[in-house]
């Protein structure tokens, strides 16, 4: 039975990245799954299912902003996962992607919590995730630019409150 939640979610992950998932009008479906495998007990399914999640911005692009809030709850809680740094590092290579495709107010109340979360692996023994972290902080700074200027850390203190 687990090797079928590991093949299955392997399949859904990968099925995301097809454009014909929203033509199809199975994304809602899909997403639900993922959602629910993304807590499931083999960090494998997690591991697949938070891929699965990042690969909205491959197959559907245009839904990640109206799934934004779903997305980034269940990604940012996989940075939590104990028991799993596959599943840490998967869930901040989705979060790359995903936020590539926000903009600054789309993020919100998330921006705190994200960039706590994110600063705690950059001093973590594994160079992937550390790397990872790195290069997701620079997506969060990106995103924080207003007039192609960088803002001050004002500006994330402000961004903190929302």
């Amino acid at each position: 039975m687990e090797n079928f939640r590991v093949t299955g979610t392997a399949f859904l992950a990968q099925l995301m990245t097809d454009p014909t998932l929203r033509e199809k009008k199975l994304l809602k479906s899909v997403l639900r799954i993922l959602e629910e495998r993304s807590q499931d007990r083999n960090s494998i399914v997690r591991q697949m299912a938070v891929r699965g999640l990042g690969n909205i911005v491959n197959g559907a692009p245009v839904k990640v902003k109206k799934y934004k809030k779903f997305l980034l709850d269940i990604l940012i809680g996989a940075l939590h996962d104990v028991f799993s740094s596959e599943v840490i590092g998967e869930s901040m290579k989705a979060l790359a992607k995903v936020l590539k495709e926000l903009k600054e107010k789309d993020i919100g109340s998330s921006f705190k919590n994200l960039t706590e979360q994110i600063r705690a692996y950059f001093d973590d023994e594994n160079d992937g995730l550390r790397s990872v972290a790195f290069v997701l902080f620079g997506i969060l700074a990106q995103l924080t630019k207003k007039n192609g200027r960088p803002i001050s850390l004002s500006r994330f203190e402000e961004l903190d409150q929302q």
